[in-house]
């Protein structure tokens, strides 16, 4: 069965988990997004989650909910208030496809909602 890293990033936490092509949440954990150390640090944050997934799963592909304005075929925020510094230009879909090699789709959270 395969399995995706799902993240969903807000401006207080960063909710992530392991789920099956089924949409069953197979693993949920949490962690603060810490906000004001902006978009960069975002980013590295869900590297480490995937990174950290990778290590014991075969994972098939990564789906992104965040907070920003989302360029969906990029994958990348293309507009964020003061909220997250720097956070506009974040490019997780290349970024996280180019490192491992898997899927990457990116929503804003309003959409996913």
């Amino acid at each position: 069965m395969k399995k995706y890293v799902s993240i969903d990033i807000g401006g207080t936490e960063i909710k992530y988990g392991l789920i099956d092509e089924e949409g069953q949440i197979l693993t949920r954990s949490k962690m603060k997004t810490e906000a004001y150390k902006g978009g960069p640090s975002i980013l590295e944050k869900a590297v480490r989650i995937v990174e950290a997934y990778q290590a014991s799963e075969e994972i098939s592909g990564i789906c992104i909910s965040t907070a920003g304005m989302v360029d969906t075929e990029k994958g990348e925020i293309f507009y964020s208030g003061e909220l997250i510094p720097h956070y506009t230009g974040t490019q997780f879909k290349k970024v996280l496809e180019e490192t491992y090699g898997i899927p990457c789709e990116v929503e804003n959270d309003v959409n996913c909602a």
